[in-house]
């Protein structure tokens, strides 16, 4: 399975992402700089800021990570920031104040830059991309366990001394991020509609199962969860955690289905109007149809779309926790259409690619097309001119 996936996986790739490669490819030798010292100046920010080694001073752009604007001067990038947490452009600005202040007081005293010196373009002064450490923290993970940038923007391309390769980087951030989620820490303590959060309903109720007692998981499950409780195949378990269902009456329902209509339970007794009213915005009849052109959409029909080449909206993309081939990277789209949401899918994209492909699918509802293809157990996308 394996090698059938690697000669799809090149057959698709012919035509890569020209237009979206990074301009520089020139990498230098990694230098670690000990001693650096902060500078004052108002360039400072959450992911970018002047330093000072020795006699030299440059400002650094931190590999991996992006905190939010401090003020409007940059409108585009505003806008996009607050679709991207789903907050205010109020709220942008209040967050990347806070990410400023974080950076601030985590370079107080002397810290450690790691770069290649590659061009982080943007203004007039010496603007390299790097990796900044302290006490044995990375200044990025920091700011992304505080809840304080996303994952977004350049990652290395090699291993820095010491380091870890971009993938595993990447994964430790991804973690880091899930559990900022989870906490509602920083930027996600507002950013609750936001598409990252998405994948976390399964997440948090995996938590909530070491937490609560097993009824009180299935209430979150049953509730909270994006999805309602759907009649025609909720379990007994499931059903019992409406108001007013016991076992017994779960066990009418179930027996009567096909249900085609909520008021169609009054015709068990003990259910009345009313107390269907207690839960009517809790349930549907059945599961409704995915939004078209939406991972849930094809997912839910492998066996007319699995093997076919498949266009789905993509609202949102971050690093995917999913082994990819050697030689590749895989990222997690999720989609949707016309503002509803559409599940989640992974796609392997070539670790040349990586970057490029990140960046600009970072833009909401750019649309992916790409084969939807079996790999041992999951189902992915590639790529397809």
């Amino acid at each position: 399975m394996r090698s059938c996936f690697l000669v799809i996986i090149s057959y698709y790739f012919i035509v890569p992402f020209v237009v979206l490669q990074a301009s520089s490819n020139t990498q230098g030798i990694w230098e670690v700089l000990d001693g650096c010292r902060l500078v004052d100046s108002p360039i400072n920010d959450g992911d970018s800021f002047k330093v000072r080694h020795q006699d030299d001073t440059f400002i650094v752009r931190l590999y991996f990570v992006d905190c939010l604007e401090t003020h409007d001067t940059y409108m585009d990038r505003v806008r996009d920031q607050a679709r991207y947490f789903s907050i205010s452009e109020t709220e942008v600005i209040t967050a990347g104040k806070q990410a400023t202040a974080y950076t601030k007081q985590f370079l107080k005293g002397e810290f450690t830059v790691i770069t290649q010196s590659i061009d982080a373009r943007g203004g007039k002064e010496p603007r390299v991309f790097g990796l900044v450490s302290k006490d044995g923290t990375f200044l990025s993970m920091d700011l992304v366990n505080q809840g304080l940038a996303r994952i977004y923007g350049m990652p290395t391309r090699a291993i820095w001394p010491g380091g870890l390769s971009a993938p595993a980087y990447l994964s430790r951030l991804k973690q880091l991020e899930r559990r900022a989620q989870q906490d509602r820490i920083g930027i996600w303590k507002q950013a609750t509609d936001s598409q990252q959060l998405v994948g976390l309903n399964h997440l948090s109720f995996d938590t909530e199962n070491k937490r609560t007692s097993d009824l009180g998981s299935a209430v979150h499950l049953a509730i909270n969860s994006s999805d309602k409780l759907i009649l025609n195949t909720a379990s007994s378990e499931q059903l019992e955690t409406l108001p007013g269902i016991g076992p017994a009456l779960a066990a009418d329902i179930i027996a009567i289905r096909p249900i085609t209509a909520v008021n169609d339970l009054t015709s068990i007794s003990g259910i009345t109007l009313k107390k269907i009213d207690a839960f009517r915005d809790s349930v549907l009849v059945n599961k409704p149809q995915p939004p078209e052109q939406t991972a849930d959409f094809y997912l839910s029909d492998l066996k007319t779309y699995l093997n076919k080449t498949v266009t789905v909206i993509v609202s949102s993309v971050t690093p995917s926790e999913l082994d990819a081939p050697q030689g590749f990277c895989a990222a997690q789209l999720y989609t949707s259409n016309d503002g509803k949401s559409g599940g989640s899918i992974t796609a392997f994209i070539p670790n040349e690619l990586y970057r490029s492909f990140i960046e600009y699918y970072q833009n909401h509802s750019r649309t992916f097309t790409g084969l939807l293809f079996k790999r041992e157990s999951n189902t992915v996308l590639v790529y397809q001119p």
